[in-house]
């Protein structure tokens, strides 16, 4: 198992070859992008405007 960071999703553990190519494809269709809250530049899949990160803070309540 290995460990994976992507600025669509976070960190997550991909177990089979079917998940690592997803994670190519994920990788393929992003496009450098900058966050709509951090004003970072992330690599974000067409349609999304926020960072995992950012993402992630706004589910835990936290408001920028």
């Amino acid at each position: 198992m290995s460990t994976y960071y992507d600025d669509n999703f976070g960190y997550y553990n991909i177990e089979s070859e079917e998940d690592v190519e997803f994670y190519h494809q994920v990788q393929r269709e992003s496009q450098l992008t900058t966050c709509r809250q951090c004003d970072r530049k992330v690599m974000l899949r067409r349609g999304y405007n926020l960072c995992n990160s950012c993402a992630d803070a706004m589910e835990r309540g936290y408001c920028y």
